[in-house]
């Protein structure tokens, strides 16, 4: 447990930063809308990107800063679909910023977890939405761990457990509704 807080009192401005992320964490998966969740998730990514690039992981920080303009691309695209080819274009950015901050298995992950939010996001069926999201979170959760960051793997935890609640309600929500 030392150790623990020995990790949040190196980097404190950073760590409170990150908690901040961390409480939308469990949040943003129990907004029943896809534009709600995508919000929350524009405010973590702006909390993150503070927070990473604080402890001085450029690509988690980088990879956060992309997310926040890829989710407002992403909003829109359930009534615009012009939008398509404006979020799709994040793709290669994202894979130019990892190389760019290419620092092994840390950028790996980084880029990853946000290639795979990209996809979720892509996906204007909210039950798809949401499992996607499980797989982006487990690539950041790998990340996070490397990094060494509390507050993003709380984070991480909170959205998992929560996003596993919201998927077995939608499961049952459409059940019923099938059953009408």
């Amino acid at each position: 447990m030392d150790a623990v807080f020995d990790i949040l009192a190196a980097h404190p401005e950073a760590n409170a930063i990150g908690a901040v992320a961390a409480l939308l964490g469990g949040i943003w998966p129990l907004l029943k809308t896809r534009t709600g969740m995508l919000w929350a998730q524009a405010a973590i990514h702006v909390g993150m990107c503070m927070h990473f690039l604080l402890l001085g992981a450029l690509s988690g920080s980088l990879m956060n800063a992309l997310g926040l303009g890829q989710v407002l691309a992403a909003i829109p695209l359930g009534q615009r679909p012009g939008f398509k080819k404006v979020y799709l274009a994040y793709l290669p950015i994202i894979a130019a910023g990892a190389a760019y901050t290419w620092a092994g298995q840390v950028s790996l992950f980084a880029a990853g977890g946000l290639a795979l939010l990209s996809l979720a996001r892509y996906q204007t069926d909210i039950l798809r939405f949401r499992i996607l999201m499980l797989a982006a979170i487990v690539s950041w959760t790998v990340h996070d761990i490397l990094v060494l960051s509390i507050p993003a793997m709380t984070l991480d935890a909170l959205s998992f457990t929560f996003s596993l609640i919201m998927i077995r309600r939608e499961r049952r929500l459409a059940k019923a509704q099938a059953a009408l």
